[in-house]
């Protein structure tokens, strides 16, 4: 194999772009890829369908820690009668959320009885570039209690378009 001075110079030039942007990102505090409560903002749709039951609305992030959510339910009826084998309802509600700098976070929705407030955790799985700071385009989430037939609530959260 014939090594030339071109090939070498490419080498080189390579290793260290690779190395000299080693400890940007393995520290994590690059501006560029530090997530706040504003990289979460905008019109998103909210989707869970786990254990027979399933939620879906929209959801606004307002880029400030609050959000609004137009959610409906389908879940099997809690009696069975005759006629009813699944029961659909629609509830206006808010929340409260805090994003983490490296894109985890918490949310709090305020959902009637008899579910009640459910706290998740979640993750931002992909963003984009939007000014100084990453905008959350699809976000994982997983409740810490259990919804309207005791299910795990996990929805994902993707971002549906600028207005």
């Amino acid at each position: 194999m014939r090594v030339t001075a071109s090939s070498m110079l490419t080498c080189s030039a390579f290793a260290f772009c690779v190395v000299a942007s080693l400890p940007a990102m393995a520290d994590g505090r690059a501006s560029s890829t530090t997530f706040t409560n504003g990289s979460l903002q905008g019109r998103y749709a909210y989707v869970n369908n786990t254990a027979n039951v399933a939620s879906l609305g929209p959801i606004i992030f307002h880029g400030n820690g609050r959000l609004d959510l137009k959610l409906v339910t389908n879940v099997p009826c809690r009696t069975p009668a005759p006629g009813c084998s699944r029961s659909v309802d629609s509830f206006d509600v808010s929340g409260t959320y805090s994003v983490r700098a490296d894109g985890t976070g918490t949310a709090t929705i305020n959902f009637p009885r008899p579910t009640g407030p459910v706290t998740y955790d979640f993750v931002v799985v992909e963003a984009q570039r939007k000014g100084r700071h990453p905008l959350a385009t699809e976000v994982f989430a997983a409740g810490r209690s259990g919804g309207l037939a005791g299910q795990l609530i996990a929805p994902t959260w993707t971002r549906l378009f600028d207005e």
